[in-house]
Formats: C-alpha cells, structure tokens, sequence
C-alpha cells in the first residue's frame, strides 16, 4: 500500500509539473505572439501584420475598405482587397499607414505592463495596463491555423478610428 501511495504521489507531482510547464510555454507562446504584431507594426511590416491577425478582424477590415471604396466611386471586389492586403499591395500600405498615424505600437510595447489573463481553449487574454491607466486594455487572441493571432476587432475595435 505504502508502495501505492508513492508511486501515485510521483505520478501526480510529475502530471503536476508537466501541466505547469505546458501552461507556461502556452503563455509565452501567447505573449510572443502578441508582441510580436506590435513589433510588426514599428517596423510597418504589412505583410506580417496581416498574417498574424485572425479571420475575423481581416474580414472587417476588407468588408471596411470595401464599404469606403464604394462610397469614393473606387471599383473594387473584396476579394481582390484580401488578395492586396495579403501581399501588402496599395490598399494595405494606404490602410496600415493611416492606422499608425494615430496609434503608436510603442505605447503599448514600452509604455504598458503585460500580464496574462484567461486562456481557454483556443481563446486567450493578455491585459495591457498603461502607465497613466486604472484598468488594463484586454487583448484577445485566438488560436488559428495551429497559431496564435491578435483578434484587433474582438481586443478593442481601435482601427475603427481609422478615417480609411
């Protein structure tokens, strides 16, 4: 019996410890993830930033530049907008440009804490405090295509300021 409780006693503490350090890969994966798009925009790496958002902020983005580009009389299919912001073509470089003219990746990547919220499944947080702040910005990743993305319309909506 004493043998029994041992051996399930080390079973336990090694289940234990493999879960921890699964979690905290998990958490450090997430939070690269996150960092690593708001260095993508410093460096304005169009492509990269496209690549590392989720399906949902890409389709309102199109479905945004769509919408103003037939109000401006500007003949263009949606899908020739997703093709041109996947390749960082003229519509993408106009867009991102005018998104960092009035946000700035160094306020979040200098001026702010991170710390990890809830991670559920395939969804997770990371609260963002900045410096002058009471509460945190949350940050809402999804896991998609075995890759953590940056949900930008499920996080904040802060593109929404964009005048494109």
């Amino acid at each position: 019996m004493k043998k029994f409780i041992a051996a399930l006693t080390i079973i336990f503490s090694l289940a234990t410890g493999a879960t921890a350090i699964a979690l905290q890969t998990q958490e450090s994966e997430i939070l690269f993830a996150a960092e690593n798009l708001f260095l993508q925009m410093k460096d304005k790496n169009y492509q990269k930033i496209w690549d590392n958002l989720t399906s949902k902020t890409k389709k309102s983005i199109i479905e945004d530049v769509y919408k103003v580009s037939r109000k401006m009389k500007i003949d263009v299919k949606k899908e020739d907008l997703a093709n041109d912001f996947a390749f960082s073509g003229p519509h993408a470089r106009a867009y991102w440009d005018s998104y960092l003219s009035v946000f700035d990746p160094d306020t979040v990547l200098k001026e702010c804490v991170w710390s990890m919220g809830k991670i559920k499944g395939n969804a997770a947080e990371i609260n963002v405090l900045h410096k002058n702040s009471e509460r945190p910005a949350v940050l809402k990743l999804y896991k998609e295509d075995n890759a953590w993305k940056l949900g930008l319309e499920e996080s904040f909506g802060a593109r929404k300021l964009n005048p494109f």
